[in-house]
C-alpha cells in the first residue's frame, strides 16, 4: 500500500512532531530561567538531541511511522500515545538524574510548561493529520485503485480492513461474488481469473488482490505475467479460513506462509523483556515496601497460632509444564493431604490467621520471591498442584496451553470471579478459557489493570477465597 501519499503524510509527520520535540526544551528552557535554575554542562550540551532520541526509540518500537501496512488511524492514534508517554518518561528521568540543582522540582513551571505544550500539540495535531486524511482523496487527481477478486471469509475480512483504513487509497470493493466452492475444476477457475484480471485493467485498477485457496492457483507466474502486461500489481492471499479454526494466527517464516492456532504477544521478544522488567520492578517495590515489615509480624503470628515453618512451599506445575517450589505464607496446620487435596469451605486445616490471610490474599504475598526469581510473574495463569495438573489435563482438552507462559500470582481469571473451590469441570474450563484470552491478549496496560483490580478485591474481600 506504499505510495507517495502516503509518504508524503508519513514525512511531513515526522518533520512536525521532530519540530515539536526541538521546541519542547526551548519552552523549558525560557521557563526555568525564570526560576534561576543552574544547569550542569553535560545537561544543557545535549538536551535538544535527548529530547529527539527519546521522541524516535519509542517511535521505532511502537512503528509510530511505518510504510510498510495498511494504514490505521486508530493504531496511528494508539502508537502516538504510547510514545509520547514512553518519551516524557525518558525525558524527565534523564533531568532528574542529570540536574543536581537542589532548586529544581519535577514538579516546576517549567516541566508542566513543557508537558503542556506536548500534550496541546499532540491533540491538536492529530485532529488536524484526521482532517487531512478524511479530505486527501479530494485533493489527488489521479488516486491508487485497489480492488478484490475472490469471495470467500478471508477476501470479506481484508476488504473490511481496506475499506476502514483506505486513507491512501481508492478501494473499489470485490470484483466478484462467486465462491470458489461454485468452480468445478482448476481450469475454470483459471479462466474466470484471466477474465477478471482483463476487467480490472479496463476498470483502471492499479493494484488487486487475488484471494483463493492455494489448490485453486495452477501457475502463479502466468498470472502476474498477464497483470504486468496491464500495468497491474497483482498479490495473491491465500484462503486458510477453511484449514481452521477461526482464532487461528498466520506469519512468515523467511519464505514459508505459518499457520498457528493463536496469536501470541508474549512470542516476541520485546514483548516478554517489558513483562520482565515490570515483573523486577514491581517485586522488587512489594519486598522492599511490604514484605520487608510485613513478613516478621505474620511470622510471629502464624507461629503462635500453630506449630510449623513460617512459609508453606508446594511444587507446582509452571511454564512449559517444568515444575518449581511456590511459596505462600502458611495458612494451615501442618497436613498430610496439602498436596493432593485443596482448600474447601469452612476447611478445618486453616487457622484463625489463615482464614484473613486466605480472605484477603496475604497469604500469596511471599510469591513476590518467586517471580523475583524468575519462576513465576506477577500477572498470568494461576500455577496448580501437579496432581491437579495431571487430573485436569484429562478433563480439559486445551488445558495445558496456560503453560506456555509463566504462571502469575494473580490471573485474568482471578479478578474475573473464577476463584475458589473447583468443584465441577466447568469451573475448571472457565478459568482455562481466561487464562487463555489472557495469553492471546496480553499487554502491559492489562497486566496493570489486572494487578488494581486484585489489590481492590484484596481491600474488599472475596467470598471465593477460602
Amino acid at each position: 500500500m506504499r505510495n507517495r501519499h502516503k509518504f508524503t503524510f508519513i514525512f511531513c509527520c515526522i518533520l512536525l512532531d521532530l519540530l515539536a520535540m526541538f521546541i519542547g526544551p526551548l519552552i523549558y528552557l525560557n521557563s526555568a530561567k525564570e526560576n534561576h535554575i543552574n544547569w550542569n554542562e553535560f545537561l544543557s550540551n545535549n538536551m535538544f538531541m535527548i529530547s529527539i532520541i527519546s521522541w524516535l526509540l519509542p517511535t521505532l518500537y511502537f512503528r509510530l511511522y511505518q510504510l510498510d501496512s495498511i494504514f490505521s488511524l486508530e493504531v496511528f492514534y494508539r502508537n502516538t500515545w504510547h510514545s509520547c508517554i514512553i518519551q516524557c518518561f525518558l525525558w524527565y528521568s534523564y533531568l532528574f538524574l542529570f540536574q543536581d540543582d537542589s532548586q529544581y522540582s519535577i514538579v516546576s513551571s517549567a516541566n508542566l510548561f513543557q508537558l503542556t505544550f506536548l500534550i496541546s500539540y499532540m491533540v491538536a495535531s492529530r485532529a488536524l493529520f484526521t482532517v487531512i486524511l478524511t479530505k486527501m482523496k479530494r485533493w489527488v487527481k489521479k488516486p491508487m485503485n485497489v480492488a478484490i477478486w475472490g469471495f470467500n471469509r478471508t477476501s470479506i475480512e481484508l476488504a473490511s480492513q481496506l475499506e476502514t483504513n483506505s486513507y491512501f487509497v481508492n478501494f473499489l470493493g470485490i470484483l466478484n461474488n462467486k465462491a470458489d466452492l461454485q468452480y468445478r475444476d482448476k481450469e475454470e477457475f483459471s479462466l474466470a481469473l484471466v477474465n477478471g484480471i482483463h476487467n480490472a485493467s479496463l476498470d483502471k485498477i492499479d493494484e488487486m488482490y487475488v484471494v483463493a485457496k492455494p489448490d485453486y492457483i495452477k501457475d502463479l507466474n502466468s498470472y502476474f505475467e498477464l497483470a504486468d502486461k496491464y500495468c497491474m500489481r497483482l498479490k495473491f492471499v491465500p484462503d486458510f479460513s477453511m484449514l481452521s479454526r477461526g482464532q487461528f494466527s498466520t506469519t512468515n517464516f523467511n519464505n514459508f506462509h505459518v499457520i498457528r492456532p493463536r496469536f501470541e504477544p508474549l512470542q516476541n521478544a520485546y514483548n516478554r523483556l517489558i513483562k520482565r522488567i515490570f515483573d523486577i520492578v514491581f517485586s522488587l517495590a512489594v519486598i522492599i515496601l511490604i514484605l520487608s515489615w510485613l513478613y516478621p509480624l505474620m511470622g510471629i503470628i502464624i507461629k503462635k497460632q500453630s506449630k510449623g515453618p513460617v512459609l508453606f512451599k508446594q511444587l507446582r506445575t509452571g511454564k512449559k509444564n517444568k515444575t518449581f517450589w511456590c511459596y505462600k505464607f502458611r495458612s494451615m496446620k501442618n497436613n498430610a493431604v496439602s498436596d493432593i487435596q485443596q482448600a474447601r469451605k469452612n476447611d478445618d486445616r486453616v487457622t484463625p490467621i489463615g482464614k484473613f490471610m486466605r480472605r484477603t490474599s496475604i497469604d500469596e504475598m511471599p510469591q513476590f520471591f518467586n517471580v523475583l526469581l524468575g519462576d513465576m510473574s506477577v500477572v498470568g495463569p494461576r500455577p496448580h498442584m501437579i496432581k491437579h495438573t495431571e487430573d485436569y489435563n484429562e478433563q480439559v482438552n486445551n488445558f495445558m496451553v496456560r503453560h506456555f507462559v509463566k504462571p502469575g500470582i494473580t490471573g485474568l481469571a482471578q479478578v474475573s470471579g473464577f476463584r475458589g473451590e473447583i468443584t465441577d469441570v466447568s469451573d475448571i474450563k472457565r478459568r482455562v478459557d481466561a487464562d487463555i484470552h489472557y495469553l492471546q491478549n496480553w499487554s502491559l496496560a492489562k497486566d496493570i489493570k489486572i494487578c488494581f483490580l486484585t489489590v481492590f478485591n484484596s481491600l474488599k474481600g472475596d467470598d471465593k477465597a477460602f
